[in-house]
């Protein structure tokens, strides 16, 4: 059954073993209090989790996040979506500009997002469409992207760690398969969508 999963899945599986494995390196080492804290929250603007999202998240390492999101779209824009989302993002290089600034210029991330609504569900129909005719699923679909962050330094003592200007790009499974599928028609920058968010770390 798991070789069929990951014949059928393989970015999918791959996603949930990255996701457990990082979270698993570090919590032998962390309090119940300190684990369930939160290392940052933020907000969002578009990005392929709502119109406007909020979320938190939690530091695995020095260079890596793990963070949980909801967005939501609104029927004038095309909704009423409601959008939940586990981000994991790696910050491989940090650049000082100064005593107050850090920029982190290519931040890889990976997510899965799902989608509550009217029409959407896990799988299609199975007395409409047979097993297997649609390899995606309606509601959830899986991301790649990166990031590029500019942190402004805050006062420790205050609690406020920095607080995080940035903008994601990132694409999904269904958007790449289009592409690949047109690709003489289709230039590949459209199909990725572009995010705003701040984030406040502590």
């Amino acid at each position: 059954m798991i070789n069929s999963l990951r014949q059928k899945h393989p970015f999918r599986i791959s996603l949930i073993f990255i996701l457990l494995l990082s979270g698993q390196a570090t919590v032998a080492q962390r309090s119940f209090k300190q684990r369930i804290t939160p290392r940052h929250v933020g907000i969002q603007y578009a990005g392929s989790i709502g119109y406007m999202s909020a979320g938190f998240g939690y530091d695995l390492s020095k260079k890596t996040e793990l963070s949980f999101h909801y967005g939501y779209v609104p029927e004038v824009k095309g909704g009423e979506l409601h959008i939940a989302a586990v981000k994991f993002e790696y910050k491989p290089f940090r650049i000082k500009l100064g005593k107050e600034l850090v920029f982190h210029p290519i931040n890889p991330v990976v997510f899965a997002s799902y989608t509550f609504a009217n029409g959407f569900s896990l799988g299609f129909d199975s007395d409409q469409y047979p097993k297997g005719y649609y390899f995606w699923s309606p509601a959830l679909r899986e991301h790649l992207g990166f990031s590029s962050e500019l942190e402004i330094m805050g006062d420790k003592s205050s609690g406020i760690k920095s607080i995080s200007l940035y903008t994601e790009a990132n694409t999904n499974d269904l958007y790449m398969v289009s592409w690949y599928e047109n690709r003489t028609t289709t230039p590949f920058y459209k199909i990725f969508k572009l995010g705003f968010g701040l984030k406040m770390n502590f």
